[in-house]
């Protein structure tokens, strides 16, 4: 049996008992882990951080740019386009008997616009305690922290080392001809593991993929994504680990942006750096002399 074979037994037999606790590339931190970090790299004393939190955040600038490094820390921030409210609300815990509680952060945020005058300080501290005041309490429970494009770009490119990918694969890969064969389909079966996307227990991870790439088609509470899914756990017993994982995908979904973005963005990049070459995109019906990247 060669090396590649024995591989995928290994996959499909040991997947469900060795997945579970493992943490991959995973990140997952709490408000107050990301909170001491920052007061860690600001030179906030310990004492002051307590005085701050018991005091519900004063406006004062110490706490501003504590709460900036915060935001950008746990990703619910970014220069390019602000507030990820479904980043945001994810360290945050709505009471119960409160039904209002999205309105009145919306209205928050609409009366307490920042301005062009306002430093990125003043701009996350503004949004962060409509948040506080108005969304719910504070979560203790750490959540996912999204990957940026350089990390999947690693993330990728670590793995192509790691499985050992044969020249045919990688270059298929980063002609965006995917899949190419079952060597491909476990690529994408452990990237998906190794990113927090996919396990084997529960298929794909719907939280982590809505906070990942916010489209609708992730969100948990889309009832046919929910039902798409069911039934292909139900075809799983006929499948490879592997072949399960990209079918998973590619059934439910197939038009999102962020399956586009992982085969024909992470995945052409990555190896086109892996393989050191430039890369000749995979075209229907044409062959791509020199990765001998055929189209479909």
């Amino acid at each position: 049996m060669n090396s590649f074979a024995l591989s995928i037994v290994v996959l499909a037999v040991g997947a469900i008992s060795l997945s579970a606790g493992l943490q991959h590339y995973v990140v997952e931190k709490s408000f107050n882990q990301a909170q001491k970090e920052c007061a860690e790299y600001q030179g906030v004393p310990h004492d002051d951080l307590l005085r701050y939190v018991k005091e519900g955040y004063p406006d004062v600038e110490e706490v501003r740019c504590l709460l900036r490094c915060v935001a950008f820390n746990l990703r619910f921030w970014n220069h390019t386009t602000g507030l990820q409210k479904h980043m945001v609300e994810g360290h945050f815990v709505p009471r119960p008997d409160d039904f209002h509680n999205v309105e009145r952060t919306e209205a928050c945020l609409a009366e307490n616009l920042y301005t062009c005058d306002d430093d990125l300080c003043t701009q996350v501290y503004k949004a962060f305690q409509c948040y506080y005041q108005h969304y719910g309490a504070l979560s203790e429970c750490p959540q996912f922290v999204v990957n940026t494009y350089h990390e999947d770009l690693q993330a990728s490119y670590d793995l192509m080392g790691m499985m050992a990918l044969t020249q045919h694969t990688l270059q298929n890969l980063a002609g965006g001809c995917f899949p190419s064969g079952e060597e491909s389909l476990c690529f994408f079966y452990a990237f998906v593991t190794r990113t927090g996307l996919y396990t084997v227990e529960d298929g794909a991870h719907l939280e982590h993929l809505y906070y990942q790439y916010n489209e609708e088609v992730f969100n948990p509470n889309n009832a046919k994504t929910v039902a798409c899914l069911q039934n292909q756990k139900k075809l799983a017993c006929k499948k490879t680990v592997c072949q399960q994982a990209y079918d998973t995908f590619q059934a439910c979904f197939a038009e999102s942006h962020g399956l586009e973005y992982l085969l024909h963005t992470v995945f052409v990049d990555s190896a086109k750096n892996f393989l050191g070459q430039p890369v000749c995109y995979c075209v229907k019906g044409k062959t791509c002399p020199m990765h001998q990247c055929y189209g479909r």
